[in-house]
């Protein structure tokens, strides 16, 4: 028998501003929020999402954006690559894709690593932290191994199908050819 606790619902999750969030250091899955008090459609914050349904919060002031796993630690997962490091957040180089056709500047700063992904210089890394301090709210659920913490992202992720998820949705090849277009001409740097 477990002894894990309940499996909270994803629309039931307390939320918090990114900055302001008191992130736990376990494993867990994570949500990224549209907060919708703020900027009521994804068009008023600058988003340019895929034409797909949203799950709202139980709140009735967050829409559903993106969920995640932190196999390892949830507060640094957060803090040290969402809201920092672009390189290192399928997260971050999605929001710049669906930022872009509404605001060419997001490519300022913008290059490539060898690996070809997306990289910012740090004024614009800090550009794009403020925007989703501004814009987001984060909800999480901490799980005790990585199975459940996998098992749990899986089927809310299935279940919810994230707008900003690439992996396991419908609408992932369309996000992936809006980061192909972000990409297009960026600089190589290392």
């Amino acid at each position: 028998m477990s002894t894990q606790p309940a499996e909270p619902g994803l629309a039931a999750l307390p939320l918090s501003t990114p900055l302001e969030a008191e992130v736990h250091h376990s494993r867990g899955v994570y949500s990224w929020w549209l907060d919708t008090s703020r900027s009521p459609t994804p068009e008023a914050a600058g988003l340019h999402l895929p034409a797909v349904p949203r799950l709202r919060h139980s709140s009735g002031t967050a829409e559903l954006l993106y969920v995640g796993r932190a196999r390892r630690d949830l507060h640094r997962r957060i803090t040290g690559q969402h809201l920092r490091r672009t390189r290192s957040s399928a997260l971050r180089r999605t929001l710049l894709a669906v930022l872009l056709p509404g605001d060419p500047s997001w490519r300022d700063g913008a290059a490539l690593d060898g690996r070809n992904r997306v990289l910012l210089d740090e004024e614009h890394e800090q550009r794009l932290t403020a925007w989703m301090q501004e814009h987001l709210l984060l909800g999480w659920a901490g799980r005790e191994n990585k199975d459940d913490v996998d098992a749990l992202e899986q089927r809310w992720v299935a279940a919810h199908q994230p707008v900003l998820n690439t992996e396991g949705t419908g609408h992932g090849p369309e996000l992936t050819e809006l980061k192909r277009v972000f990409r297009e001409g960026l600089p190589v740097r290392s």
